[in-house]
This record gives C-alpha cells, structure tokens and sequence, in this order.
C-alpha cells in the first residue's frame, strides 16, 4: 500500500510539471533580475516598466535586485539560469563597457543573452560647482582647465559616467581628473559641498540642483535635443563638441530561450512600451522610451565594445 501510495503521489507530481509545460508561456510569476541596488536610477525605470510588462504578460514580473561588480553578479546569474524565459535581465551599457574593464568576466554579453528590445534611454549632464567654476559652456569650461585640472566625480570607477569623462577630455582637451564614488549620491553631495569641481551623472539626478542654482550646468549629454528636465540646458552639440553618449536600457532573456517564448516576451514588451501612461510617467522621470527590435538592442551592445574598448586602452583602466 506504501508504495502505491508513492507511486501515485510521484505520478501526480509528473503529471502537474507535464500540465505546466504544456500550458502557454507564460504560466507562472517572471523574474526580471535588475543588477543594482534598489531605489538607484535602474529602479526608476525598471520597476514601472516591470508593472506594465506585467499586465501585457497577464503574470507577475517581479523585479530582483542583485548588484554587485558593476552589474556583473545580476548578469551572471542570468547568464546560468534555464532558459525557459522566467528568468530576464535589465540591462543597461555595462554590458558594453565590463567587457573591457574585467579581466575574468564568467559570462559573454554577445553569446549568453537573447536580446529583446531596447525599452529607454536617459541623458547624462555635466554639472560644475559655480562657487569654484566659472565657465558656462564646453569651450569655457576647455579654457579654465588649462590653467588647473579640473576635478570631476563619477558613481565609479569603469561606470558608463567614469568612461564618458574621459572622452569628453580626450575629444575636447579639457584637462580633467577622476574622483570615483561609491554611488551617485557622495559624488554629487561632493560638488554640491565644493570638494571637486564638477560631476558627471544622470540628467534625473542632477536637475533639481541645476534648478535650485546649486550646480550649474554645462552641458547635457546624449541624443541630439535638450532634456525636458533641462531645457535651459544645451546639448553638446550645440556647445560644437562632438562626444556624445546617452545611456540606454535594454531587456534580455537567457540564451537558448525557445524562439516562440522570446516573441511573446517581445510583443508584450512592445504592448507595455506602448502605454501613454508608462511613456509620460518615464518622460517626468527623464526617461524617453525607445522600444526596438531584437537585433537592434544587439547591435548596440556590440558597437558599445567596440567604443568603450579604445576608451579604457587608452584611458589604462583596469577593474579586477
């Protein structure tokens, strides 16, 4: 009798995985692995992304922050984990940029990752202290560094504001050097406080500074208009500097995810891109949305590799 009762209890339990499988993708909660603190700027774009994914997918998206590594720990996971499309990664450019700054990456952002589509974009700014920077623009601020370097803070050493730095120096000759943070808060409490000159970071987290007359900002960074965050603020092409860099997000599921999972989670992230609501909430939070095609989202990744690599070579940063 025990071992009927077994059996039968093994066959139940076969018989509801055999079910699950054979329902419709998606038939159970999603994890979409956001690889960075929580309440940072991943967050402001992720999470209500996340609601509206879930509603198109008609299952929850739960959103898992595991930083660490400069997003390689959330990556990794990703990387190593079934690729049945319950498991997603929200990325941004360090998976263009770690490449070149780790020497023993454990997973590959060309092979490992089945791009989805792009879902936002997000300028960064410089922003200078007026109390120990004069200039007003990107020629000004060029002219004033070759008298002293000027000192500018990052979120870090090898983040996508780190890397921009210092091709805004080598394409414009403005004279600068790093001060890495640890986070975007002390770089900017930093400048605000007049330890460093100047500070390189989103548009979203420097606004209300530039607004207040706290900061002053010099340029804004990506894309060829003004944030509407900032519109007082010029872009750098219109400062005549040709550097430009906007920082982008994109959706990726594991490699080797069944094709027909993949277009689902694709049209559904298309049907959330697609929300009025979602698009004004992320343009007040100085997001634009930006949905693409899979292959689009691959070349980005792949011309950022490109792009950053000469960076880092010539810039001789190295993270362990």
């Amino acid at each position: 009798m025990k071992t009927f009762i077994r059996l039968l209890i093994g066959g139940l339990a076969f018989g509801a995985v055999a079910l699950a499988m054979a329902q419709p993708y998606p038939n159970r909660p999603i994890k979409m692995v956001v690889p960075f603190p929580p309440g940072g700027g991943f967050d402001g774009i992720a999470r209500p992304f996340a609601e509206r994914l879930s509603t198109a997918l008609g299952q929850p998206v739960i959103v898992d922050n595991r930083p660490g590594a400069g997003g390689n720990i959330g990556a990794e996971f990703v990387a190593r984990a079934p690729a049945d499309g319950y498991t997603l990664l929200f990325a941004n450019d360090f998976l263009g940029t770690n490449p070149n700054l780790y020497k023993d990456l454990k997973y590959d952002p060309a092979k490992d990752f089945a791009p989805i589509s792009l879902v936002g974009s997000t300028q960064m700014a410089i922003a200078v202290n007026p109390q120990r920077v004069k200039a007003t623009d990107a020629q000004s601020l060029r002219a004033e560094s070759q008298a002293h370097t000027l000192q500018y803070g990052t979120p870090g050493v090898g983040t996508s504001p780190h890397l921009f730095g210092e091709l805004y120096g080598f394409n414009t000759g403005t004279r600068v050097q790093h001060i890495p943070y640890r986070g975007t808060g002390p770089a900017i409490n930093d400048v605000l406080g007049g330890q460093i000159d100047m500070v390189v970071v989103t548009v979203p987290a420097l606004a209300a500074h530039i607004k207040a007359g706290k900061l002053r900002g010099i340029s804004v960074i990506g894309g060829d208009k003004r944030s509407p965050l900032l519109p007082e603020v010029r872009t750098l092409a219109e400062n005549g500097v040709g550097a430009t860099h906007d920082l982008w997000y994109g959706l990726f599921a594991t490699a080797g995810t069944p094709p027909e999972v993949l277009q689902r989670l694709r049209e559904a992230t298309a049907t959330a891109l697609a929300q009025a609501d979602l698009v004004e909430r992320l343009r007040q939070l100085g997001y634009e949305v930006t949905p693409s095609t899979p292959e689009a989202l691959s070349e980005r990744v792949k011309a950022d590799l490109v792009k950053w690599k000469q960076v880092v070579e010539r810039a001789k940063i190295t993270l362990e």
